[in-house]
């Protein structure tokens, strides 16, 4: 179907930090992304909603925000990893506005340290957010809204192994989401966008975002195998 605009989520990846086009401004973006260069392709409007650092509940809580927005839109969401864990305060001085904060662990202070060290597990990891991921796919089909979505947390594909009851509980309800959930994300070739930039050594930041040649090579990927219907990805 023809799209009016395509409409990008996501972290510091879909923002595209390190591109040399990118604005210093953090609610602004660079145009030179993989996502940006297929609304160019398609010849149609783009815009981008992603901050460095965000974790998949903001994105989340973002697209079902904008989903007045998405109509006759191509949604792209590119998740993030799954160690990041969002939360909301209310402790602003002198507004009401309820704002986003993120657990991550290059954060240097006592919060992220306690929760990291007592809080985190892989098995809550990947179950809280394979249900962030079923929710959002369920609302952008419950709207007939099209979309197209990425991942760059390996951590999606993982079977949960074990004997004991503790581990079969995790996989039972792991897998049950899964199976719903990965055929509905689109991967470069069995790698995420990140690690098949490394595969093809293509150039990355020195904070380790790839560049342009990367995002070249993606935009091309998904519309040959994705757009163009080569790979049942999107439909």
């Amino acid at each position: 179907m023809p799209y009016k605009k395509v409409i990008a989520f996501g972290d510091s990846f879909t923002r595209g930090d390190e591109l040399t086009d990118c604005p210093d401004e953090p609610s602004l973006f660079s145009t030179s992304t993989w996502p940006a260069l297929l609304a160019k392709k398609l010849n149609i409007d783009y815009d981008c909603i992603a901050i460095g650092g965000k974790g998949n509940h903001w994105i989340s809580w973002m697209v079902a925000k904008d989903l007045h927005k998405l109509k006759d839109v191509l949604c792209i969401i590119n998740w993030t990893w799954f160690e990041r864990f969002d939360y909301i305060t209310n402790d602003t001085v002198n507004t009401d506005w309820v704002q986003w904060r993120t657990t991550h662990p290059r954060h240097e202070d006592k919060l992220n340290h306690y929760f990291y060290k007592h809080i985190d597990s892989e098995y809550w990891n990947l179950h809280r957010n394979l249900q962030q991921l079923h929710s959002t796919i369920a609302l952008l089909k419950q709207n007939k809204i099209n979309f197209l979505m990425t991942c760059l947390d390996p951590l999606l594909h993982t079977k949960i192994q074990g004997d004991s009851l503790y581990d079969k509980d995790w996989q039972d309800v792991t897998t049950n989401l899964q199976e719903h959930i990965l055929y509905e994300i689109i991967n470069f070739y069995g790698y995420t966008f990140l690690d098949w930039s490394k595969h093809k050594n293509f150039p990355l930041g020195a904070n380790g975002h790839p560049l342009e040649k990367a995002h070249v090579e993606a935009a091309k990927y998904i519309n040959t195998h994705t757009i163009e219907g080569k790979n049942n990805g999107h439909r």
